[in-house]
């Protein structure tokens, strides 16, 4: 991959073993148009790319492999190992995504706009806070004796 049009979706790839560098061209995708599954490739990476109904001037990059330069990366998620067969992973950074028969592990921050129904039980190593309140370290104001129910919850 020599260069990169993210916004376009084209990208421009050396032919081995000439090194002759394609126009733009087509980038993979997963899934486009109303369901997209995207991620651009990135310079240096080694693809498959095929001619467009044999034309040998027209192509198209088919997918991104690996080979002896781009090495499958090992992921946090699963002991430092590489994916095996029967596991889907996303890893950017240090950022993971694994998906394996023991369920779906998340590495690093996980931001969720809209809302969470959960059907089972919530367990957390560490504290929970909702509203800038601590369940760990929060306050009742108007406790009192007896069977009297005291207010509301407060942060310190």
């Amino acid at each position: 991959m020599s260069a990169v049009d993210p916004s376009s979706g084209l990208v421009k790839v050396r032919l081995q073993p000439e090194n002759t560098e394609t126009g733009w061209i087509c980038d993979a995708a997963i899934a486009v148009g109303a369901t997209v599954c995207y991620a651009p490739s990135e310079l240096g990476s080694h693809v498959l790319i095929e001619t467009v109904q044999g034309d040998g001037d027209n192509y198209i990059v088919v997918t991104r492999i690996f080979d002896a330069v781009s090495m499958p990366p090992a992921f946090s998620a699963l002991g430092g190992a590489v994916l095996q067969a029967g596991q889907f992973g996303i890893k950017i950074a240090d950022t993971e995504f694994v998906v394996s028969e023991n369920g779906i592990t998340v590495v690093g921050p996980l931001v969720i706009r809209g809302n969470l129904s959960v059907h089972g039980t919530i367990s957390a190593q560490g504290d929970i806070s909702t509203s800038g309140v601590s369940l760990e370290q929060h306050i009742h104001r108007g406790v009192q004796s007896g069977s009297s129910l005291s207010g509301t919850p407060v942060s310190e």
